[in-house]
């Protein structure tokens, strides 16, 4: 939100330059009145003033001009005011005004004080000296950036400590440098601070349009807040603290119970509208096309085939070793079946640590493993490898089914590529669905976790043959879900809200482990990866775009939702453009700072070079 200065000149419209009319006046003397930066703030209370413009830009002057003689009569004229300068005239009139602002200014500092605009707090009030931020519209408190400030900089020094990133935890963090995503070097004091401000920007921007939006917390959310919040006030009792205290102990000064409610609040609403969002806003199949006419290299990969030896690296004589095995290797693979014959021998030991450690059942379970983890599809901008077998790859006069080794010293590793094709568009054909799964037995397992059984001790599921009535209850409650949903507005994004609630299938919702998928959502799914009856319904190809239906297979009864049948390039292309109107709408929330709540926010210290615990000490320094 850029500032939008003001002048505030008395009586222009009908009143002379006495400056421009008397050219011999004496020189002005100028009294100057600052105050802390704010900019159309919304205030708690309310203070009487005239003009609600009077106090918006940071500072303002009243200039009074040394008495002199009445000029002649003259036409009226006028002369703009320096910016942020109210202009005051000899005449009684003039001073009359000023006496009129003095007393405004007088009277706010009477009913808010001056605490009002200088202080921070912990109750989330939104004064002028307790926002760090605006976001868009939206005010963000000293508290609450302290709390973002304090997760991301614990999460990157924890990292750190076990070696994930090139930081000294022992030194100073604005003397040490990086590298930030968009590849520009910055201190790691900085990037603690940039990547606070784009997460809290990110939730934010969401957050506002949420609320425009209308949308709320679910039943459940507010459920989950309030039991967060109580174990806070618990743990506080434990030690002996009040809850902002034990808060402030924490994420630092200013982060109270009010902040945490706060921004618990915020992240589900933000995310309630970030789901219906991802839903509704689909990126078109023209769109998608028209990126891919554009992008054509990107979507081009060499499909390749490799083994890899290890050895250690600090031994020159093992190093000699493992290379001249690797060569020797090499030169019995023409193609990729030669290749796949060698694993057995390639990987003899690591084949037996699995199945010792009980990842596989038998060994030829395991060695398929690994024949099918050894091609990988390479693109021009791949990372996955390095950047001599990349090169090598995407070599015209490198013909198919060459082979050639390649030494990485940092990770101490020989690799024997095997090169199977030029480059070639990545145009597999993929699906993309939701679906709520409705397990047999289901009821009797919330029973047991209600009364407390160890279900954990049970056969696996995989292991578990399911009686008539199980399957009959899991198709019944199949048919009472989808009728939920014909009922409902039938889109794609209610349905999305049932899996959620409903489906037992917790990788395709955000009850799995990482929580980035939603709605029993199965995005970009290659053939033969999913059960028969699954995929043969969504690879139909008379399906079309929202059809619905119950499938049965080994695992329960599927709730169906078809969204697309497509190529590979084509889902990709639609991702690439989904992240970059996700990036565009997020930048459009502009984030300003205010330097003087900026100055009080908290700044990570380095850990004690005497300390074994990793943990840090924070002090209240601002940050730039």
């Amino acid at each position: 939100m850029n500032k939008d200065d003001k002048e505030f000149i008395p009586g222009e419209d009908n009143q002379p330059d006495t400056e421009a009319l008397n050219p011999a006046a004496e020189e002005e003397e100028t009294d100057k009145l600052t105050y802390e930066e704010n900019d159309n703030w919304v205030f708690d209370a309310q203070a009487p003033t005239l003009d609600n413009n009077i106090l918006e830009n940071d500072e303002f002057e009243i200039s009074i001009p040394a008495e002199k003689p009445a000029p002649a009569p003259a036409a009226p004229a006028y002369k703009p005011a320096e910016p942020n300068q109210i202009t005051v005239k000899t005449d009684t009139i003039k001073f009359a005004c000023t006496a009129v602002i003095i007393a405004i200014v007088i009277a706010i500092l009477a009913v808010l004080g001056v605490r009002y605009y200088t202080m921070p707090n912990s109750d989330e009030k939104m004064n002028p000296g307790n926002v760090a931020l605006t976001v868009g519209d939206t005010p963000v408190s000293i508290g609450m950036y302290n709390y973002y400030y304090t997760c991301i900089s614990n999460n990157y020094i924890s990292y750190a400590s076990y070696g994930q990133y090139d930081l000294d935890t022992t030194k100073d963090f604005s003397k040490q440098k990086t590298t930030d995503e968009d590849g520009n070097t910055v201190t790691w004091a900085q990037l603690f601070v940039n990547s606070t401000i784009d997460q809290i920007q990110y939730i934010t921007s969401y957050y506002e349009e949420a609320e425009k939006a209308g949308v709320t917390l679910t039943k459940e959310q507010k459920n989950t807040i309030n039991e967060n919040l109580d174990s806070i006030k618990e743990s506080a009792s434990q030690s002996d603290l009040s809850v902002d205290e034990y808060i402030s102990s924490t994420y630092g000064e200013y982060c109270g119970y009010a902040t945490l409610k706060k921004m618990l609040e915020q992240c589900y609403i933000a995310e309630n509208y970030y789901q219906q969002k991802q839903v509704e806003d689909k990126v078109s199949d023209k769109d998608a096309k028209a990126y891919y006419s554009k992008h054509k290299e990107e979507f081009m990969c060499v499909p390749m085939a490799y083994l890899q030896l290890s050895y250690d690296s600090s031994d020159e004589k093992e190093k000699e070793k493992t290379v001249k095995q690797a060569n020797e290797l090499a030169a019995k693979i023409k193609d990729r079946d030669s290749l796949k014959k060698l694993i057995p021998q390639v990987y003899k030991d690591t084949v037996q640590q699995y199945l010792d450690a009980g990842y596989f059942g038998s060994e030829k379970e395991c060695i398929a493993f690994f024949a099918e983890s050894s091609e990988a599809d390479v693109t021009e901008d791949s990372e996955s490898f390095s950047e001599d077998i990349v090169k090598w790859l995407y070599n015209d006069s490198v013909k198919k089914n060459t082979c050639k080794t390649f030494v990485d010293d940092e990770s101490g590793i020989v690799y024997i590529v095997l090169k199977l094709d030029g480059p070639t568009l990545m145009d597999d054909e993929v699906y993309s669905v939701r679906h709520i799964l409705i397990m047999p037995g289901s009821d009797e397992k919330e029973e047991e976790e209600a009364s407390d059984i160890d279900v954990e001790s049970e056969e696996k599921e995989e292991d578990v043959e399911y009686t008539d009535d199980q399957w009959k209850k899991a198709e019944e409650k199949a048919n009472e879900v989808y009728d939920e949903f014909k009922k409902g507005d039938k889109t794609e994004y209610s349905f999305a809200k049932l899996a959620e609630e409903y489906s037992e299938d917790t990788a395709s919702t955000s009850a799995g482990s990482n929580g980035s998928v939603y709605g029993g959502l199965c995005q970009g799914t290659e053939i033969g990866k999913m059960v028969e009856p699954f995929e043969s319904w969504s690879i139909d190809k008379s399906r079309k775009y929202g059809d619905t239906d119950i499938i049965k297979s080994e695992f329960g009864y599927h709730i169906m939702y078809f969204i697309e049948d497509t190529q590979y390039y084509i889902n990709q292309c639609k991702l690439v453009l989904a992240k970059e109107n996700e990036d565009k709408f997020v930048d459009s929330h502009s984030v300003k700072k205010h330097s003087s709540a900026m100055s009080k926010t908290k700044v990570a210290e380095p850990t004690a070079a005497t300390e074994s615990d990793n943990s840090q000490t924070f002090t209240n320094e601002n940050a730039e």
